[in-house]
């Protein structure tokens, strides 16, 4: 322990202590001076029961990674050195105290559970030593570079699929306009030396006495890019903070659908500045974007033109990649945004979320009615959603593909 002092209540004794003593001396008055020598002898205990050298501490958790509403095991592993008293420990939101004896080790263990996703950091662990009595107390700290990351769940979604009209040569799930490897049936032709045998089409062999194959549609993967507008227009802290998180959800949800079916996903996310994940594939990639989407709130109301992600699509994605922008639309350049891109060839689909859940007072109720405004004029040109943020992404995905 690195840093001893008296305690406050140590400090009240002494100045008992004192002005008792000086009263009796004083004043000739004997009853005074004993009624200080209980004083002393706590304050002489307290210093014989306190023993402090060193505190070695070590933490071991089952894993750093976990999603919301999961519970999490934290084991701190504590061993006295020379040293003995109560100690307290404090990480964060984790207070524990207990009775370390010399040469001791002691094990506690703590479960956490996140309700909200992000990155909490519990790097910095403040050890308060004190003895039996309270009269002296031993501080210590120990950092490290220890992060828990919380990520959001994402739904499943089941019937929602990408199909760009632009494919890459890569392997992926969507259908082209080519003969290769694939699900979907095309045509019967005659067998040719090299051909795999198990496309042969037995029944139609069997019709024309002569082998017979059958072709499909090669399946390519495509490109895809979401755009998240995650820039602060709401006056309330906490009525923005509701409202990113469903957007991160719905983000991480969308980007979780589409990595699956193998195509190439890029995600670009406007705040007070421009954060962006370069495109790629699979499971490595959506780490990636999990990783950008823990921290995506706006720390000032200043923002970034929706022009900087406009730039970045054109310039790493083709024409004919699929666009999908998650934001509230109550910046107007939208509109302008996602005119362009369809005029330059790039598919578009448009998520908008809403909360029925906000007040209803008169700068809410025009801010609502420029959405659906702007809403109006953007279905000219892209499939757009409405989606209520209280209720699962899934529905409202649905019922656009109905």
């Amino acid at each position: 322990m690195n840093e001893l002092k008296i305690s406050k209540k140590a400090y009240i004794y002494i100045v008992i202590f004192f002005v008792f003593m000086s009263f009796g001396v004083m004043l000739r008055i004997p009853q005074l001076i004993f009624i200080t020598i209980p004083l002393i002898v706590y304050i002489f205990l307290g210093a014989l029961s306190f023993k402090f050298d060193d505190i070695e501490i070590k933490r071991e958790v089952e894993n750093k990674i976990i999603f919301e509403g999961e519970s999490f095991k934290m084991k701190f592993i504590i061993k006295s050195v020379n040293t003995e008293g109560y100690l307290e420990i404090i990480n964060n939101d984790i207070r524990e105290e207990i009775f370390l004896k010399n040469n001791e080790t002691r094990t506690v263990e703590k479960n956490l559970v996140f309700k909200n996703f992000g990155r909490f950091n519990y790097s910095e662990i403040k050890m308060i030593l004190h003895d039996r009595y309270g009269i002296f107390i031993a501080k210590n700290y120990m950092r490290d570079d220890f992060l828990i990351r919380v990520y959001p769940v994402p739904e499943n979604l089941r019937k929602f699929s990408i199909k760009p009209k632009r494919t890459r040569s890569v392997i992926g799930e969507i259908p082209s306009k080519y003969i290769g490897t694939g699900s979907e049936f095309h045509s019967i032709r005659e067998f040719q030396e090299g051909d795999d045998i198990r496309r042969i089409n037995w029944k139609k062999t069997a019709m024309l006495d002569d082998l017979m194959i059958n072709e499909f549609l090669a399946e390519k993967s495509g490109n895809a890019v979401i755009l998240l507008d995650a820039r602060k227009y709401q006056k309330s802290q906490e009525e923005y903070k509701k409202m990113i998180e469903g957007q991160v959800k719905a983000t991480l949800t969308l980007s979780t659908a589409i990595t699956r079916t193998r195509n190439r996903l890029g995600l670009i996310i406007l705040k007070d500045t421009v954060d962006w994940v370069y495109p790629g594939y699979g499971r490595t990639q959506l780490i990636k974007i999990n990783e950008r989407l823990l921290n995506v709130e706006s720390k000032s109301e200043f923002y970034v033109p929706v022009e900087y992600g406009k730039r970045i699509i054109t310039r790493f994605f083709p024409p004919n990649s699929f666009i999908i922008i998650i934001g509230t639309l109550f910046d107007k350049n939208l509109i302008d945004i996602a005119v362009e891109l369809v005029a330059k060839k790039y598919e578009l689909l448009v998520v908008v979320p809403y909360s029925i859940e906000t007040s209803k007072d008169t700068v809410s109720r025009i801010l609502n009615a420029e959405r659906k405004v702007r809403m109006r004029i953007i279905s000219k040109y892209a499939t757009v959603v409405e989606w209520d943020i209280t209720m699962p992404l899934t529905r409202s995905l649905e019922a656009m593909a109905k």
